[in-house]
Formats: structure tokens, sequence, C-alpha cells
């Protein structure tokens, strides 16, 4: 793997994962929305919070393993990887990526969160119909299109 494709992950990771999710709690406080806090919430959250990290590392694995690649753009898998969690959804990573942000609401509590986190989901759904779905289609061809009738986007 490319020290590029590492430090592109670790760089739009902190954007999307620490930066946002800052503004989005500090909005949340200069608006004085609700707040919705305590010990068991956070508590799950921070866990959901873990297991969605080490879900996108996995599945990152197996890119780089099974894939011969990244999940990132500048080095694409060269094979398509259908085995894993991707033998039952087609995008476990950004299921990932939904639980770290859904963790990160549970723990700080911010409704604003809430509200980046159905952003998230709006833009990465539209992401994967509009761009990442076609690409896929263009480059790995009929067992691509095997795979979109045989696996779920989601669940």
């Amino acid at each position: 793997m490319k020290l590029t494709s590492i430090l592109l992950a670790i760089f739009v990771g902190l954007i999307f994962f620490v930066l946002f999710p800052y503004l989005f709690i500090l909005l949340n406080d200069y608006f004085s929305l609700p707040v919705f806090a305590n010990d068991t919430a956070m508590v799950m959250g921070g866990i959901l919070g873990l297991l969605g990290l080490g879900l996108v590392a996995y599945c990152s694995g197996l890119f780089l393993i099974v894939g011969k690649g990244t999940p990132a753009p500048i080095e694409p898998p060269k094979k398509l990887v259908v085995s894993g969690l991707y033998k039952y959804t087609r995008n476990p990573i950004y299921i990932g990526y939904f639980m770290i942000l859904l963790g990160e609401f549970m723990y700080f509590g911010r409704l604003f969160q809430l509200f980046y986190l159905f952003l998230i989901i709006t833009a990465i759904n539209t992401l994967i119909i509009y761009h990442e779905e076609p690409v896929l289609k263009k480059r790995f061809g009929k067992s691509y299109k095997k795979y979109l009738k045989e696996i779920p986007r989601w669940f």
C-alpha cells in the first residue's frame, strides 16, 4: 500500500470523523440545541464507534489482501472484492462510517451530530448510485453486474 493512500485515509478520516463532528458540536452549543447525554449512551456510543472503526479496518484489509488495492480512489482495487462481509452487503465500509458517526452522536449527544449523520448517509448513498456503481460497472464488467443482482447495497 502506498504511503499516499495511508496519508489520504488519515486526512479524510480526521476531516469527516473529527473536524466536522466537532464543528457540529460547536454549532449545536452555539444555538443552544438539546444535548442528549447519559452514561449508558456514552458507553454504547463508544462501543459502537470502535466497532465501526474495526469494521472499516477489516474491510480495508480485504481491499488490500483480496483486491490488491485500497478503498482510496488513488489506489483502487485491481480485483473485485466479494468475500468476507462483501458477501452480505456491497458497502460494509460505509456502514462502518455510519456506525462511527452514530457512536459519536450517542457519546456526545448533540442534536446537530444526528443531522450530520443523516447528511452523510444521504451524500454517500447519492455518491454510490450516481458515481461509484457506474465506475465499478466499467472497471469490473459482468462480474460486478452479477454482484449487483445478488448482493444488496445495504442490508
